[in-house]
């Protein structure tokens, strides 16, 4: 039936009601939702007044304490800032993290996800120049030095007015956005000529990194500076390769591994090298690799997928080397795990029908109906001390529809309080059983 499953796209599954499925008690993440700071608005390349907060719950709604959450910038948002990037839930599943606006006026957005699973929401933000000053990156720029390295050039940028004359005595915030280090001065003020600088000492992390330079209320410009390493030659696009294992996995359950391997032209394994993957389709998961690839040249990631398909994994080296090889993780759709009851049986009368009619689906693990049909589905009437009771008439077994069986004309001849249905699968012994809700039958 796994393989039958599998058939179905994922994207065809009901989302599963709320009280019916019965979770481990071990608190899950199950939603992410905005609490506060959302829909703001400030000066471009300024600090928004307050926080980003977003809220962790699991499927009884509690709060989920300890769960990393990514705060990343999104549409329109480039030479932002997020601090921190990354943020753990309190005890009330709350965690926040500060937005500095990027360069770009309108409505730009920033993405908070839950790492490691497909939860996100999206916080949006109104940016707006405040000046007519503007700001020019003037050097400095695309500069290549050893991890924890000084740049053998200053950055430099200069604030001009409309006429393009210098601004003097502004403050320019410069600030690291990817890879770490540091600048000094992390503030300067104009010139008598418009112009401010600093100097950026890299971070440890091999590749590409970026460093902002911010006027609140006129705008950001982003400086680039590649930390090279010193481990085997420059990497080859052609000699080194991307793999994935397993290459096939089930949607929201599965787990590939995807192998970086880095060679240079030589052949010889290149340690030190940031690795970025990326990869096609939707509904992905990919963790990036942890750290640089080591002696072997080897860097790992992982992909999850809540959507089936084929998904072509590419890996960057040090953000300019794309490497020529790809890898293909085929994500199948999930099989069916267990049954759940769509509509309980609601209070009635002796011998009257149970109404609304009482509705069982097929679902998968995550509780998402999987549309299959022709399988016959049982039910059972069971008393308050467990035993089965003979009580219960009209047409006990029926076949699926797209996942769910309806069952229009139950009737219960007899009284008493604290009745379950138990439903199961003859055919499909692996579903197991489940039961009802209690409910009552007066006279």
């Amino acid at each position: 039936m796994r393989a039958l499953a599998a058939s179905f796209s994922l994207a065809s599954c009901v989302a599963c009601g709320g009280g019916d499925l019965v979770l481990p008690e071990d608190q899950s993440p199950a939603e992410i939702v905005i609490f506060e700071g959302n829909e703001q608005a400030g000066a471009v390349g300024a600090e928004l007044a307050d926080s980003l907060v977003v809220r962790v719950v699991d499927a009884q709604d509690r709060p989920v304490p300890g769960v990393r959450v990514a705060f990343e910038l999104g549409a329109s948002a480039d030479g932002g800032d997020m601090s921190p990037d990354t943020a753990l839930t309190n005890a009330d599943g709350l965690a926040s993290s500060l937005w500095v606006l990027g360069g770009t006026s309108g409505q730009q957005e920033v993405d908070a996800e839950i790492v490691g699973a497909s939860l996100a929401v999206t916080f949006s933000a109104e940016a707006e120049v405040t000046s007519t000053l503007r700001l020019e990156l003037t050097s400095g720029d695309e500069q290549s030095a050893a991890p924890d390295a000084e740049l053998a050039d200053p950055l430099v940028v200069r604030l001009v007015d409309e006429a393009g004359d210098g601004v003097r005595g502004q403050a320019v915030a410069w600030v690291v956005a990817v890879g770490g280090g540091a600048a000094a001065p992390a503030s300067s003020d104009t010139d008598a000529d418009g112009f401010a600088s600093t100097t950026w000492t890299l971070g440890q992390k091999i590749g590409l990194q970026t460093l902002n330079a911010v006027v609140s209320g006129v705008g950001v410009v982003s400086f680039t500076a590649t930390a090279v390493g010193d481990g085997g030659g420059e990497p080859s696009p052609e000699l080194s390769t991307v793999a994935a294992s397993p290459a096939s996995i089930e949607a929201g359950t599965g787990l590939s591994t995807i192998t970086v391997t880095v060679r240079d032209g030589a052949g010889a394994a290149v340690s030190g090298a940031t690795v970025t993957l990326s990869a096609t389709g939707t509904g992905n998961v990919l963790t990036q690799p942890s750290a640089p690839t080591g002696a072997d040249g080897v860097a790992s990631g992982t992909l999850q997928s809540v959507v089936p398909g084929t998904k072509v994994v590419s890996a960057v080296v040090n953000g300019a080397v794309a490497i020529a090889a790809t890898a293909t993780v085929t994500v199948t759709a999930p099989g069916p795990d267990h049954l759940r009851f769509l509509v309980q049986p609601s209070d009635t009368k002796e011998k009257a029908e149970i109404s609304p009619a009482v509705e069982v689906a097929i679902v998968d693990l995550e509780g998402n109906v999987l549309p299959l049909s022709g399988i016959e589905i049982e039910l059972e009437l069971i008393r308050e001390d467990g035993h089965d009771s003979n009580e219960l008439k009209g047409e006990r077994k029926r076949i699926t529809e797209d996942g769910i069986a309806v069952f229009p004309d139950l009737v219960v001849e007899r009284h008493d309080e604290n009745y379950r249905l138990r439903a199961s699968v003859h055919d499909l012994p692996e579903l197991g059983s489940v039961e009802s809700e209690p409910f009552n039958v007066e006279d």
